[in-house]
C-alpha cells in the first residue's frame, strides 16, 4: 500500500476549493492537510502542516501566487507546489511560474486524470528518494 500523500490546496474560490476536494476524495492514499484562501495564509500552511504536494491558484489576493511559491519553495526546495491557471491568467505568468520552481502548471477545471498523473508522478519520486532519507537517518 502506497503512503498516503498530504495535500494543501489554496484557492479563493470555495467552488474551486470544493472541486478540488471532491477530485482528491476520488483518489486513494490523499488527505488534504489544509485549506488556504490566499498567498500569506498558503505560505503558513506549507510551513505548519508539511505537505507532500501543494495545489495553488494563480489569481488570488494579497500575496500573489508567484510571491507565495518563491517563499514556499526557498524553505521547502523539495516540495512540489502546482500552480492551477484559467483562460484569464497571463500565459508569462505561468512560464514565470515553471522558472521558479512549480513542479507543473495545470488548467483549471483541473482533470482528475490530470491530477492522478501528478499524483503518481510524486509518489513515484518519493519512492526513489526513500533510501537516500534512510541513509540520511543513519
Amino acid at each position: 500500500m502506497e503512503p498516503k500523500l498530504d495535500v494543501l490546496l489554496v484557492d479563493d474560490s470555495h467552488i474551486a476549493l470544493d472541486r478540488l476536494e471532491q477530485q482528491i476524495a476520488e483518489l486513494e492514499g490523499l488527505a488534504i492537510v489544509g485549506v488556504a484562501s490566499n498567498g500569506a495564509a498558503a505560505v503558513r500552511l506549507a510551513r505548519e502542516a508539511s505537505p507532500d504536494l501543494v495545489l495553488m491558484d494563480m489569481g488570488m489576493p494579497g500575496l500573489d501566487a508567484l510571491s507565495a511559491l518563491s517563499t514556499i519553495l526557498s524553505a521547502k526546495p523539495w516540495l512540489p507546489v502546482v500552480l492551477l491557471i484559467t483562460d484569464e491568467d497571463d500565459p508569462a505568468r505561468a512560464d514565470e511560474a515553471i522558472r521558479l520552481g512549480a513542479r507543473q502548471v495545470l488548467p483549471k477545471p483541473v482533470d482528475v486524470d490530470a491530477l492522478a498523473a501528478l499524483v503518481e508522478s510524486v509518489r513515484a519520486e518519493r519512492r526513489s528518494s526513500e533510501p537516500a532519507r534512510r541513509v540520511g537517518a543513519l
